[in-house]
């Protein structure tokens, strides 16, 4: 099971590096990968058959030559609806005018607007108290939805890929989306699963051939990339909702699932939070962190139930502990988008020592008497 966490995918192709080759690794192909985000990217590639060094030479050359364009009608609207705010702020009501004007009087009181902090601070709470309508208006009126294009991106893993569909691989592949008008979780798997087919019909799609915009919407952060188009419906990046998916896993037969995360988990640093960057860091990794550990407690809770009503449809699916990064300056607020050579092969370099460390305590299940 691969998670997401956009760059820090890199850190994932240094497990699977180790997975692939150490004398007490797998020694084979994996039978089942479910990955949401960079985990599904690592995992259509895995599937498609491409070596470690090739995994890490499509992340270098994402670094070298950013296969993303700036949205510009994003930037053209944005303009254009400034400007007609412009022309509208004289005409607005004089009783109106006058409220905020008292506001703005309070906060010069309130803030050192000598200095160019303190006027940021003022502009920043009037905006926020006296004018949030003109944020409402200026967000309504843009009419696009993203920043940034990701048709390049599209070639790009066409020519790791070596064509515009995955082929139907002996691997069973599990590609967790997201539904932008539903709030649904939309899994697109290669093969049909195994595990109560009338039931799961109802939540996967199966695909024998995944084509790259199916992997590349599970990969589509909201706001910053745009959605993509399959069929009638527009997806968004899995790791919204389902950032560790592992009960795709279970649906395609999977009997020992092993999850490979970005986030360091549990800190022994207990100090206080000591800038924005800290906090974003921990806000991203909370969303993540959570997303596991609900995965992880229906799976254990599952496995409890397999254990007291034995029968053929339900039975036992082991869950070893997550081989993760380890604490590391690397792993930072800016790190999820920061792709660049440097960062990417330190977090390579990261996920080797990480799996190398995990192999050598030996396999650990995950305990089945204490979800969280």
């Amino acid at each position: 099971m691969l998670s997401g966490g956009g760059a820090r995918g890199a850190f994932q192709v240094g497990v699977w590096k180790v997975l692939r080759e150490h004398p007490r690794g797998l020694g084979r192909m994996p039978d089942v990968i479910s990955g949401s985000s960079a985990g599904a990217l690592n995992g259509s590639l895995i599937a498609a058959g491409l070596s470690p060094e090739e995994l890490l030479d499509f992340w270098l050359d994402l670094a070298d030559h950013p296969p993303v364009t700036a949205n510009v009608k994003f930037f053209g609207e944005l303009r254009r609806i400034l400007r007609r705010l412009a022309v509208r702020e004289p005409l607005r009501g004089l009783g109106r005018r006058g409220r905020e004007l008292r506001q703005l009087v309070r906060l010069v009181r309130k803030h050192p607007v000598r200095s160019p902090s303190g006027l940021i601070a003022l502009l920043l709470e009037f905006v926020l108290t006296a004018r949030f309508d003109s944020v409402s208006v200026i967000l309504d009126a843009i009419a696009t939805s993203y920043l940034f294009d990701t048709a390049p991106f599209k070639e790009r893993l066409a020519r790791a890929i070596g064509g515009y569909k995955l082929p139907r691989t002996r691997v069973r592949l599990a590609i967790n989306t997201v539904d932008v008008h539903t709030g649904g979780v939309i899994r697109i798997v290669n093969h049909e699963p195994t595990k109560h087919p009338r039931a799961s019909a109802r939540h996967y799609r199966y695909e024998p051939e995944l084509t790259l915009d199916m992997i590349l919407a599970s990969a589509s952060i909201p706001l910053i990339f745009n959605p993509v188009r399959i069929g009638d419906l527009d997806l968004w990046d899995g790791g919204l909702l389902v950032n560790s998916p592992m009960a795709p896993c279970v649906a395609l037969g999977a009997r020992r699932i092993l999850p490979v995360l970005v986030t360091v988990g549990d800190r022994n640093d207990k100090r206080p939070m000591h800038s924005l960057g800290d906090a974003i860091e921990r806000l991203v990794d909370t969303f993540l962190e959570n997303a596991y550990r609900i995965d992880r407690k229906l799976l254990l809770e599952r496995n409890e139930l397999a254990t007291r009503l034995p029968d053929d449809n339900l039975s036992v699916v082991d869950l070893f502990m997550p081989i993760r990064p380890r604490s590391s300056a690397l792993f930072n607020a800016g790190s999820y988008l920061y792709f660049e050579r440097n960062a990417l092969i330190g977090m390579y370099k990261a996920g080797q020592r990480a799996a190398t460390s995990w192999l050598d305590r030996g396999l650990t299940l995950d305990s089945r008497n204490k979800p969280d």
